[in-house]
């Protein structure tokens, strides 16, 4: 605890930055279905873990992470280096039946998210509770949190209609306001692990 409070011992990368708002959602709905059950986020620094996984993980990448998602058990990959890897109508898809994903898969489906409605309500109540524990968002940003929220879901729902497949499911199941979906967050979630890292390296290469 007293280490806890004294800001110099928190390591810190300057490309990681706070989760946006529906990322922050997306989170909450990972931990809410027990993913961390059977995917870690953390690449130990060991030739096998990092060939598999990509870079091994930073203690600065989770800085803002309460808590953490690192566990010790891996039924399923690390995900901590997931986002950017497959294309969001991927994980669309995997969520809904990851059989048709991966054939044989055991990790199970979640069609609820499909129909189930992210509560814009609480963001507001979230923003400030990560403020509370340190997370820097600016100075009252909690006010325009869902804003934001809706806008990035809208954003990813545009890039899902491009894809026929996701157009089929979507008229299959007959999912109405796809932008307000919770699947819509765990996505935006998936695709944020691991990224800030590689912006970094982006950003060093210019």
């Amino acid at each position: 605890v007293p280490t806890f409070l004294i800001k110099s011992n928190i390591p810190t990368i300057a490309s990681v930055k706070p989760y946006t708002p529906l990322e922050l959602h997306g989170r909450d709905i990972y931990i809410q279905e027990g993913c961390y059950n059977c995917h870690s986020q953390m690449i130990r620094p060991f030739r096998h873990e990092t060939e598999r996984y990509g870079e091994y993980s930073k203690a600065g990448e989770f800085v803002y992470d309460h808590p953490f998602q690192w566990g010790s058990k891996r039924t399923g990959p690390d995900l901590q280096r997931e986002g950017g890897r497959n294309p969001d109508s991927w994980h669309f898809k995997h969520m809904y039946e990851p059989t048709w994903i991966t054939t044989g898969s055991i990790m199970p489906a979640y069609p609820w998210l499909f129909h189930q409605e992210m509560d814009y309500a609480m963001i507001e109540k979230k923003i400030s509770a990560m403020q509370t524990l340190g997370v820097p968002y600016p100075e009252g940003y909690e006010k325009i949190a869902a804003k934001d929220m809706k806008l990035q879901a809208k954003n990813i729902t545009t890039n899902l209609m491009k894809d026929e497949d996701v157009r089929k499911m979507i008229k299959m199941e007959n999912i109405q306001s796809v932008e307000q979906k919770e699947i819509i967050a765990l996505i935006a979630y998936l695709q944020r692990l691991g990224t800030d890292i590689q912006a970094n390296k982006s950003t060093v290469s210019k």
